[in-house]
């Protein structure tokens, strides 16, 4: 049986992403992935913007609500995405169970700018016996989970060592790639800021050197005015890793032996991809709640995971 969900927050990633509807292959919102996905139902959706709710209805053919008591009025669903500001999040967090009694929340990264508000969403969701899960969707790629696997079994030997290059905040856009290192490389041990950057719209830009359970990795800040770089490259003992154009290419080149030096060992010439499903990545992301919800194995990160990061992060932040 599919279980009902709702969209709160049809912007970017809540629905307009992947308009129009006609667009093969891409599924980058919450709206599509429910709409599509066979153990979901996408019931409606909600924006205080009227166009935004219109586009839902026009594309979807489900309602649209400017206010949150609203749509849970006309559905009662078991499953609701928050896509909007992250400002708002406690908020509408607050009034998704006060007027209903879903079994999951699944909410835009990060939780919270304040981490005491990020503790009471965390605590309102285990009161209510809501699950609650944060999205940071480069976890649901196989590829990503592919490369975890091949580090848990040794084949990407540790310790690693690294560089990261993020942009647009610490909080906003660093959050996505320090989840993905602890996913990768386990819980964060220290962390030391190299140089105090500058601030994007009131999130810190930092360089950072942050110590993992299983190696240590360089965050260094890029101009997103200039260009969106997001990448990382991380050198073990028994290759290179390179998770290129933000996930879109990953790159494994192992060591071998040279094969014009004796003696001497090098990098393979030939790159070995891991294909990468970031055009589809809300699907996936939808197919692991779906495990979740199966009482299943899955990867999604749960929201004491995120707010475990978010300390380490605001942290880190109230130390420049």
């Amino acid at each position: 049986m599919s279980l009902g969900a709702v969209v709160i927050g049809l912007g970017r990633i809540g629905l307009t992403s992947d308009l129009p509807s006609s667009s093969e292959g891409f599924i980058f919102t919450h709206a599509r992935a429910f709409a599509i996905h066979p153990a979901f139902r996408l019931l409606g959706g909600m924006d205080p913007d009227r166009t935004r709710c219109q586009e839902m209805t026009e594309t979807y053919g489900c309602p649209a609500c400017t206010s949150v008591p609203e749509l849970l009025t006309a559905c009662q669903p078991e499953v609701v995405a928050i896509a909007a500001a992250t400002a708002a999040h406690a908020s509408l967090v607050r009034q998704v169970l006060e007027h209903s009694r879903p079994r999951a929340i699944l909410c835009e990264k990060p939780l919270s700018h304040d981490i005491g508000e990020a503790w009471e969403i965390v605590a309102a969701c285990q009161a209510a016996g809501c699950e609650l899960f944060v999205n940071y969707i480069r976890r649901a790629d196989p590829a990503v989970q592919e490369v975890r696997r091949r580090i848990d079994a040794g084949e990407i030997s540790t310790p690693l060592k690294g560089v990261v290059w993020y942009s647009k905040g610490l909080l906003h856009n660093g959050s996505h790639f320090f989840d993905l290192m602890q996913y990768w490389l386990g819980d964060l041990v220290s962390a030391q800021v190299v140089a105090p950057g500058r601030d994007w719209q009131g999130d810190p830009e930092p360089d950072l050197l942050l110590s993992f359970a299983r190696g240590r990795i360089h965050f260094l800040a890029a101009r997103e005015e200039d260009y969106s770089h997001y990448t990382a490259e991380l050198v073990s003992p028994s290759g290179r890793l390179r998770y290129d154009l933000g996930g879109w290419k990953l790159v494994w080149q192992p060591a071998v032996p040279s094969p014009t030096n004796s003696g001497y060992t090098v990098l393979d010439r030939v790159e070995h991809e891991i294909p990468s499903h970031l055009a589809r990545i809300q699907w996936l992301v939808a197919d692991q709640l779906k495990l979740a919800l199966s009482g299943e194995q899955h990867c999604l990160c749960s929201g004491q995971e995120a707010l475990g990061a978010l300390e380490h992060l605001t942290s880190i932040k109230n130390s420049l």
